[in-house]
């Protein structure tokens, strides 16, 4: 069953085309990549997705996200910078998405005294922002997103800012993590398995993560690949496009 689609899916800013007959499904459960080269429209296929496009976009087609069981929205969106406040300790940032989201308090502390082990940040509850190391900050925003409870997480090139080295070891982690299903963080009951969609310009990085992977063709972004486990040359071939 899917949690969200687009059908027919165009966006434009003005005289720019940015996505054209866009079709996009995901099920529950599912970690799903989308790559394509610069400015091919993945981030503004995100913010479709999460109904963050800005008040100008001209969009037709038709998108389908579910609600929750209390009106709130499907959806939560991590960016690639990590975006905490200086002035809160790590606890403090990771229950923040929790607060913006209305997950009771006592619900959201229980899952965030869990997770961060799992995150790899126990013992850092009470760090500063700035005590953190880059694949540190990038996990605690993570947990802030997943705490959250949406059964969409919605990441763009979380780990684009990191160095090669610290990339491939959240790469490595976040694989092992087993983000999407119901394995870390289950979202709030009643919604259903957790689905990711991850946007990203590293192949290796989709294809190491994701159950799917979609290509984009350069602007306007058109679907020149959706499949299930590709090998690498189907998407070198297919973003060649």
């Amino acid at each position: 069953m899917s949690v969200l689609a687009a059908h027919g899916l165009s966006v434009r800013f003005g005289d720019v085309a940015a996505l054209e007959g866009v079709e996009l499904a995901v099920a529950d459960g599912e970690f799903v990549a989308v790559v394509g080269p610069s400015g091919c429209g993945k981030s503004t296929l995100l913010r479709a997705l999460g109904g963050m496009l800005p008040p100008g976009a001209a969009v037709s087609g038709t998108l389908r996200v579910p609600s929750l069981p209390d009106g709130g929205a499907a959806t939560a969106w991590m960016p690639q910078r990590d975006g905490l406040l200086p002035w809160r300790r790590a606890w403090s940032n990771a229950l923040l998405g929790a607060r913006i989201a209305r997950v009771p308090r006592p619900d959201a502390e229980a899952r965030a005294a869990e997770l961060f082990e799992t995150f790899g940040l126990s013992g850092f509850e009470r760090a500063w922002p700035h005590e953190l190391s880059g694949g540190m900050r990038q996990r605690l925003a993570l947990l802030r997103t997943c705490l959250a409870g949406r059964p969409v997480l919605l990441l763009d090139e979380p780990f684009g800012a990191l160095d090669p080295i610290t990339r491939r070891r959240m790469n490595e982690w976040l694989a092992g993590v087993g983000l999407a299903g119901a394995a870390v963080g289950s979202p709030a009951p009643g919604v259903g398995q957790r689905a990711v969609v991850l946007v990203t310009h590293d192949v290796d990085e989709a294809l190491a993560l994701a159950d799917r992977v979609v290509v984009l063709s350069a602007r306007p972004g058109r679907v020149v690949l959706d499949a299930a486990g590709p090998n690498r040359a189907e998407v070198l071939a297919a973003l060649e496009y």
